[in-house]
């Protein structure tokens, strides 16, 4: 899976995904009917049960996240919170200049769900899927950026900040964009949507980019790389954004 605008840009995606309901001990993965030809290098698989590691657990799914996933569908986050063991994905993928990767970890994830896990947690995102909206999202569908990073909207005193998390997945920035007016708001996700694309398919962004957005305007966006992983708004590098209209 080509990543069209690839550029080693000198660090890796990294991945943290938490399979709710399932060991990894007696996983068993069919190449062919699940897309994957071996585990990414990098990438750790980890078998977990509550009888020996209920505080690790806890701290996953419990605190600050738990209240956000809890908030987006209390079923599904009961159901996982409610096991008793989990398989967790985790690792700095080594190989990035295909989307193979992602292509092998999501087929590895649609064969745990398969073998009777509860849910999926993408902890980048702070995302539950049930094992419906996995397969449906995800399996054997094209690999687009779009579908894994999510893009947030905090109101602030100078107006709306907007930005994502996630596209540590794609070993890439994530974006933000400060004091956005209610009214440009729809606009400027558009354009961080369009650079979500792009980075997805590998771009590391320089300059000025000139983006066409779906409702069909057109904008110039000019990013300051922010090379800071330490940060807490993204625990990751990232972009700050200016938007000029086109």
């Amino acid at each position: 899976m080509k990543r069209e605008y690839y550029q080693d840009i000198g660090y890796k995606p990294f991945l943290f995904y938490v399979v709710f309901g399932v060991s990894g001990d007696d996983l068993k993965v069919s190449g062919q009917k699940y897309h994957v030809d071996g585990i990414p290098e990098g990438m750790d698989i980890a078998s977990l049960s509550r009888e020996e590691h209920a505080d690790y657990i806890d701290g996953l799914i419990g605190g600050m996240i738990g209240n956000v996933l809890r908030a987006a569908d209390e079923k599904l986050y009961e159901a996982c919170r409610d096991t008793e063991k989990c398989v967790i994905l985790r690792g700095s993928i080594q190989e990035d200049s295909t989307l193979d990767y992602m292509r092998n970890a999501i087929g590895i994830i649609q064969a745990l769900l398969e073998q009777g896990a509860k849910g999926v947690l993408d902890l980048l995102t702070f995302t539950l899927y049930s094992p419906e909206k996995w397969t449906d999202r995800f399996f054997e569908k094209d690999i687009n950026a779009q579908k894994h990073v999510v893009i947030l909207f905090s109101e602030e005193e100078d107006g709306v900040w907007l930005h994502t998390r996630g596209m540590a997945e794609f070993g890439r920035p994530d974006i933000g964009i400060y004091g956005v007016s209610k009214d440009k708001v729809e606009d400027y996700k558009q354009v961080i949507d369009q650079m979500v694309f792009y980075g997805g398919q590998g771009l590391f962004f320089k300059g000025k980019a000139r983006l066409h957005t779906f409702n069909g305007k057109t904008f110039v966006a000019l990013p300051e790389f922010i090379d800071d992983f330490e940060n807490d708004d993204y625990n990751n590098a990232y972009y700050k954004v200016t938007v000029e209209e086109a």
